[in-house]
């Protein structure tokens, strides 16, 4: 069985027992407690210090393990997570936040104030290196008013403020992790979610078991969760039809369509502003020029790669990160895939006998190949000879990614404009791998975080778009749905476009 949510409306209420309604109110029966959830993926969990991590596998982990002053609502609004409400003062410039009373640490120790100050002072901290900095440096200051109350001041106007501290890295640590390496965290995390880790092994498994001491009563209501690593994709999709596991947190697109018709499973697609994007370095040639990344843009036919790589389980995005589920989103014109147009600009760029050039690929995720081997085909009649290098997703990681030259990308959707902005484009941003340093379009992404107008806003953020869409940082062929599959007995399962939140705490198993 297939349940489809392919528009924004669709995603809200087909999610919403993902994030802000109760799975009962759903009409799935009483929920039940007990029992293992077992969850397959194909990446793996390198770390559990929610502070850094970065990895598809990782994010349901830790979100099960911590807990943030919000959480992200399927409808990419904030929601009560350790703050039960707050309130906006000083146009916005100062936020206060009041937390929930009696919330404990997994080791017992109490969740108060203090321990979210230091949690982002320390975020804050460049040496922590942590992913949230750039979208949390518009605080000024954050300081404890009393054990259950935390102020922001902030440098500038920023309504957001609240949709950003509920970002996926900025879930809270206890205070006393801060006088010890925080290399601890890696793999002896303490949070406040909903369960704590038994057993974790990299390479093969992770195991939670149930928080007893969760601060929503009555959750969750498994006894525990289990992840297991499956680096061969064939493997993950036998154990899942034979019933071994539970959920596949990530279907492949060419898997698809067989999981979805196999008896006892229900598949669930959800439009999502994910992404591939091909990283093109313009600190060096060949792609200090434009016109070869221009060239390039339209030497890919986006329509076919939806088609032949997707399967159909997605849309064709022309290079603007910001996809149409954004508040601020401009229209984005279509890039006609033109060969011999591409070809033309390619040798007006210095190229008239073509360009060779190596992309390199990580093996995990799949698509990450099949997309650079289906672009190097496309591209071969405008003149560009791509030799495709795939390597293990870990030295893909040690040695290409953020320093390589010319290479296959992969993003989640972020919650808001300004969080897709700040994660890559910015001069400062968290992620910035292309040398794209445009001094207009940080002022632009700045007054648009500070304003609350929302016509200028969206003024600002459009104009940003526009920026993008004329010097090309990256190529962006498509926007990809985010697929998940469950087998029967799986009651209250979901994903969410962002791929950030889980609510696994309200799932339970209806088996006799």
């Amino acid at each position: 069985m297939i349940d489809f949510a392919i528009t924004r409306r669709g995603v809200v209420l087909g999610l919403a027992a993902a994030s802000t309604l109760p799975r009962v109110a759903l009409g799935q029966g009483t929920p039940r407690r007990g029992g293992t959830l077992k969850i397959s993926h194909t990446t793996r969990i390198a770390t559990l210090n929610v502070l850094q991590l970065s990895g598809p596998a990782e994010y349901p982990a830790v979100d099960m393990i911590y807990s943030g002053l919000t959480r992200m609502g399927a409808d990419l609004r904030p929601m009560p997570d350790l703050a039960e409400s707050w309130e906006g003062a000083n146009e916005a410039r100062s936020f206060t936040f009041r937390l929930r009373p009696g919330v404990t640490f997994h080791d017992g120790a109490p969740c108060e104030a203090e321990d979210v100050v230091a949690t982002f002072k320390g975020i804050l901290d460049p040496a922590t290196a942590s992913p949230a900095r750039s979208v949390l440096s518009m605080i000024a200051d954050v300081v404890a008013v009393d054990p259950l109350t935390v102020r922001f001041d902030l440098n500038i106007s920023y309504a957001d403020f609240p949709t950003s501290v509920g970002h996926a890295n900025a879930r809270i640590v206890p205070r006393a992790a801060w006088t010890r390496p925080i290399e601890e965290l890696n793999t002896q995390p303490n949070g406040t979610g909903p369960f704590r880790v038994e057993t974790y092994d990299s390479a093969r498994l992770l195991r939670l078991v149930r928080n007893e001491n969760y601060f929503i009563a009555g959750q969750p209501y498994l006894d525990a969760v289990e992840m297991y690593l499956f680096p061969d994709l064939a493997a993950e999709a036998s154990n899942f039809l034979s019933g071994a596991v539970d959920v596949m947190l990530e279907v492949q697109q060419a898997e698809f369509a067989r999981i979805a018709a196999a008896p006892g499973v229900s598949a669930l697609r959800v439009p999502s502003g994910r992404f591939i994007n091909v990283v093109m370095r313009q600190d060096q040639p060949p792609f200090d020029d434009v016109r070869v990344r221009k060239a390039l843009a339209m030497a890919v036919d986006r329509q076919l790669l939806v088609d032949i790589v997707l399967e159909g389980l997605g849309r064709p995005a022309y290079d603007n990160p910001i996809a149409p589920e954004y508040r601020y989103q401009i229209e984005t014109p279509e890039i006609p895939y033109d060969p011999a147009a591409a070809r033309a600009l390619l040798s007006e760029a210095g190229h008239p006998d073509g360009l060779k050039i190596t992309l390199v690929a990580s093996n995990r995720p799949a698509i990450r190949g099949q997309v650079a081997i289906a672009i190097k085909e496309m591209a071969r009649a405008a003149g560009f000879e791509i030799e495709v290098e795939s390597m293990p997703h870990d030295t893909y990681l040690s040695n290409v990614w953020m320093k390589g030259n010319f290479y296959m990308g992969y993003w989640g959707m972020q919650p808001t404009e300004d969080g897709a902005f700040t994660l890559l484009f910015t001069s400062d941003a968290a992620f910035q791998d292309t040398e794209w340093k445009n001094a207009e379009f940080d002022a632009l992404v700045a007054r648009g975080r500070s304003t609350l107008d929302e016509a200028e806003r969206a003024q600002l953020y459009g104009q940003a778009q526009e920026l993008i869409l004329r010097d090309t940082p990256y190529l962006i062929p498509f926007f990809q749905d985010v697929l998940t599959a469950y087998r029967e007995g799986v009651v209250g399962w979901g994903v969410h476009p962002l791929s950030r939140t889980f609510y696994v705490e309200q799932v339970w198993l209806d088996r006799a």
